[in-house]
């Protein structure tokens, strides 16, 4: 009688190719969770440049400016102005750059605000 089966050569080789794919599988779903990590910190830091420019509507009123009681005055990260804010264990910042639209004319600005946070991946 001869038994056919499989040797210990097509054993060892299966199970390394069903390591290797295993492996491969894993790494694919690590970079996937990195990615969409990384995505839902960008999401956020936009959505909180609304946040942090939302204050600067409200003080959109000429006679007021030069108070320097609000973020158009431009003493940066007062109370008025917000400067950071904190979701989960990631801190963002706020940095505001304010430069006058035309040099004859002081009335003008433009605001800039640029949103910072360390990413740290999970």
């Amino acid at each position: 009688m001869h038994k056919r089966g499989f040797g210990l050569i097509e054993i060892l080789v299966s199970a390394i190719l069903i390591v290797l794919t295993i492996t491969g599988l894993v790494h694919l779903f690590v970079a996937g969770k990195r990615l969409l990590f990384l995505s839902h910190t960008r999401m956020a830091g936009g959505e909180l440049g609304k946040v942090f420019l939302d204050p600067l509507h409200m003080d959109v009123r000429q006679d007021q400016w030069e108070a320097g009681n609000n973020c158009l005055g431009l003493l940066p990260n007062t109370s008025a102005c917000p400067s950071s804010q904190t979701i989960g264990d990631i801190t963002y910042n706020a940095v505001y750059n304010i430069t006058s639209v035309a040099e004859t004319n002081n009335s003008l600005r433009r605001v800039k605000v640029d949103i910072k946070w360390n990413e740290t991946l999970p």
